[in-house]
């Protein structure tokens, strides 16, 4: 399988504080890689890197595709309607109004948040202000997707219907990377798990669930949990 990520010894440092201290990582054609890890290890400075927000201080970053970050908040404008923002990155890239309106409709539809186009974020749950944040990414056509804490905060009901959603992504070949702490989710989706260490932060252990079952891997994870 082609990696559409491929990270070598990545270092980063904010002033004095070495937070990133040589991450290995890849990230195959149409993947979903997991990352998990004590708070303040560097996860999201991690993902902010991948999406170019953040400069490495050194080691080898290769991204094949394009990359759309889903940050923890949702950053939906609150006096748009969920149409307005879902297409508000292909207004500022001046994409034609009837190719924008055929990606708003069919990625709502894929997304099952149609009936929402005409309502504003003060309306919708937790689970629907996610989906309309993911959905604002895919109508730019990106290869990879990277999400940070996805599940935060959503019920049970939420999250169920936010894993569906993932896995039809992963399905329709988009290449995914999610940090979260909500094990018992991650592992129900995910390919292969990375599990950062405290700062400054290396991969301690990668967890192939394609060979380890769910169980074994959760319990291999709550397991490092104690150790570090």
């Amino acid at each position: 399988m082609e990696d559409v990520i491929e990270v070598r010894n990545l270092k980063k440092s904010f002033g004095t504080n070495l937070i990133l201290g040589g991450i290995d990582f890849s990230l195959g054609n149409g993947e979903l890689v997991g990352i998990v890890g004590p708070n303040g290890c560097g996860k999201t400075t991690f993902l902010r890197i991948l999406s170019d927000i953040e400069s490495p201080d050194s080691g080898k970053v290769r991204i094949s595709g394009k990359v759309a970050m889903i940050p923890q908040d949702d950053l939906l404008f609150p006096w748009f309607n969920v149409w307005k923002n879902i297409s508000l990155g292909l207004k500022f890239r001046k994409v034609p109004s009837k190719v924008t309106e055929n990606r708003v409709k069919k990625t709502a539809d894929d997304l099952g948040i149609s009936r929402y186009l005409q309502s504003y974020p003060s309306q919708l749950s937790g689970g629907t202000r996610k989906k309309v944040a993911i959905a604002r990414a895919l109508v730019l056509e990106p290869d990879i997707i990277l999400l940070d804490e996805p599940f935060a905060g959503l019920d049970v009901s939420s999250v169920d219907n936010l894993l569906d959603s993932l896995m039809n992504l992963k399905k329709n070949g988009i290449s995914m990377v999610i940090v979260s702490h909500q094990i018992e989710e991650l592992f129900h989706i995910s390919d292969r798990v990375y599990f950062f260490s405290h700062r400054p932060a290396v991969v301690k252990r990668i967890i192939d669930l394609k060979n380890t079952s769910a169980e074994e891997g959760k319990k291999l994870i709550f397991d490092l949990f104690r150790g570090v």
